[in-house]
């Protein structure tokens, strides 16, 4: 593949918003020892820790890329 472009592009959410998407089943799941009643008790707990509604800044780096046809 070869990079044809690249971004970092912010993304700017409170936790709340956050959690809300790190609750969705399908977002909860990467490998791991740990079910998802598990997950969602230690993301309520690190959720405990945050200030909800203050706004923050998640950068994102943005790849576009295209299968090389020399290869």
């Amino acid at each position: 593949m070869i990079v044809v472009e690249t971004e970092v592009t912010a993304q700017h959410s409170t936790m709340t918003e956050k959690k809300a998407w790190l609750s969705i089943p399908v977002f909860a799941r990467p490998e791991g020892h740990f079910t998802y009643e598990q997950r969602m008790e230690i993301l309520d707990k690190a959720y405990a820790l945050t200030t909800p509604e203050t706004t923050v800044v998640t950068s994102w780096l943005v790849v576009v890329a295209q299968i090389d046809s020399d290869v």
